[in-house]
């Protein structure tokens, strides 16, 4: 296990620096403190961000954190909204529960980064590791093997050279990582600006929903995070200043929940920024790799960036982990460019349909938008694909085919599956168990056993949750021999 307990020196050598301390560096942390790995996190600010944009977490990433342990306690700060709803004025347009998702965590959390930051932190000193703050990226040199980087203590002046096997940017949307290894970042601005408020106001509002007000004025989208505390999010004009308490109350007023007596009372925060859709030529080159907003910005429409970039975090991590052990060739890596880049393209397209049919201004537009919108919101197949599609439930990496379950799905949580980052080998209803564990207990890599009643074959989960393999039930003995192939096939067509 590695020992991170002295803050007071940045060690020469590591196997994987990581650079930011934001949600995805933190959860890249933990993951990688959890399997052994030794790395080192560092960041230039003196501690955790205290306003931010992000202010939900999806199902799928509750079910990410809570492999490494953090879920639980974010679920105790956060506020579950139970479904999304959009509405033009007091008009219900689209309503989307998400309760009857097959998640043990069936909500959408509304709780502020700075807040999800906070937990992830909390959880890597639990398990013994620390940040190295005041801690500046300035240069990287790539080695063979791995990567030899000059960073700056911020207080002291002091310049350490750092040699790591690995070097992970989860720098953001200005990654130094990126920008030293020469990744292209291709993309655009869109023609809009937002505005992100917290606030305390007094609202007799839908109670555990968060809400869309389309509106001919602008968007704006509301959710409760705790007590009298709401945030709001709003298409404002170019020149819109950060809004103050009477323009939040303007903004209710006209675009929003003016019928439930909405009544603001103080400004917490307020902040503006107009809209990039940015999407990095690779999320992978040599011994880098890139992370959240350093690989792909897009609309907030949706909440979908910090919890994508938490997703690449908890992609990237188990498998650095099995290739430094000794358990996985290196081939394995070059599939989380393979796996995640196209995951997050096909993101950016849907945050960016999101966003054009939530900014529409034309009312003939608006009006065609908000029946279709109804007409097709009554279809239990599309509340279903599309509280699946919001939550990340519905990601998968491809490469099978039959029934589902199927190679590079999402396996939904089970009883008996693996706690932490593990593998499992779920059984389905005739398989022989005997033969199955007896097998498992040869495999290098660690395998949980266990049976599922629902399952048409035997399927082998990954650490993150997808599969990597099935096999008929009569053929579930061989799977564990087929793991370690598995792990060494030439990437990067591995699921």
């Amino acid at each position: 296990m590695p020992n991170h307990q002295d803050n007071s020196t940045l060690p020469s050598r590591t196997d994987v620096l990581i650079v930011g301390a934001g949600p995805t560096g933190l959860a890249l942390a933990c993951a990688l403190h959890s399997q052994g790995v030794d790395y080192i996190i560092i960041d230039r600010a003196a501690g955790n961000a205290v306003h931010s944009r992000a202010a939900a977490v999806h199902a799928r990433t509750l079910e990410s954190l809570a492999t490494i342990g953090a879920a639980d306690a974010l679920v105790e700060l956060g506020r579950p909204g139970r479904s999304f709803t959009a509405r033009d004025g007091e008009r219900r347009v689209i309503h989307t529960p998400f309760d009857e998702l097959d998640t043990p965590y069936p909500f959408v959390l509304a709780v502020p980064q700075q807040t999800t930051e906070e937990v992830l932190e909390d959880r890597l000193r639990q398990l013994g590791g620390h940040v190295h703050r005041r801690q500046t990226l300035l240069a990287l040199d790539e080695l063979f093997p791995g990567v030899n980087a000059l960073v700056s203590n911020d207080d002291t002046g002091e310049v350490r050279a750092v040699q790591a096997r690995y070097v992970v940017g989860c720098d953001g949307l200005h990654s130094t990582v990126r920008k030293q290894m020469d990744i292209p970042f291709v993309g655009h601005e869109k023609p809009h600006n937002f505005a992100l408020i917290e606030f305390t106001m007094e609202w007799s509002g839908p109670e555990g929903e968060i809400t869309f007000f389309f509106s001919p004025a602008g968007l704006l989208a509301v959710s409760h995070l705790q007590g009298e505390t709401y945030r709001v999010v709003a298409l404002v004009d170019d020149d819109t200043p950060a809004p103050d308490a009477a323009a939040v109350q303007e903004l209710l007023d006209t675009r929003g929940p003016s019928a439930a007596g909405a009544k603001v009372k103080d400004i917490q925060m307020a902040s503006t920024w107009r809209v990039r859709h940015r999407l990095a030529d690779t999320f992978g080159k040599g011994p880098a790799f890139l992370v959240g907003d350093a690989a792909h910005v897009h609309s907030p429409v949706g909440a979908q960036g910090m919890n994508t970039g938490l997703q690449d975090a908890l992609n990237l991590a188990w498998k650095l982990a099995a290739v430094l052990n000794g358990t996985a060739g290196p081939e394995l890596l070059s599939t989380y460019n393979a796996e995640r880049r196209p995951m997050a393209q096909g993101l950016l397209s849907f945050a960016a349909q999101l966003h054009d049919i939530s900014t529409m201004s034309d009312l003939n537009k608006i009006r065609m938008r908000n029946d279709v919108l109804s007409a097709v919101g009554e279809l239990p197949e599309v509340r279903t694909w599309l509280a699946s599609r919001l939550a990340q439930l519905s990601v998968s990496y491809g490469g099978g085919n039959g029934p589902s379950p199927a190679v590079g799905e999402r396996m939904p949580p089970r009883p008996g599956m693996a706690e932490g980052l593990g593998w499992s080998l779920l059984l389905p209803p005739g398989a022989d168990r005997a033969a199955t564990e007896a097998a498992a207990e040869e495999s290098p890599t660690p395998l949980a056993v266990a049976e599922v009643a629902d399952l048409p074959h035997a399927v082998l989960v990954r650490p993150d949750g997808h599969i990597a393999l099935t096999a008929p039930a009569t053929e579930a003995p061989e799977l564990p021999g087929r793991l370690v192939e598995w792990l060494h096939r030439p990437g990067p067509s591995a699921a």
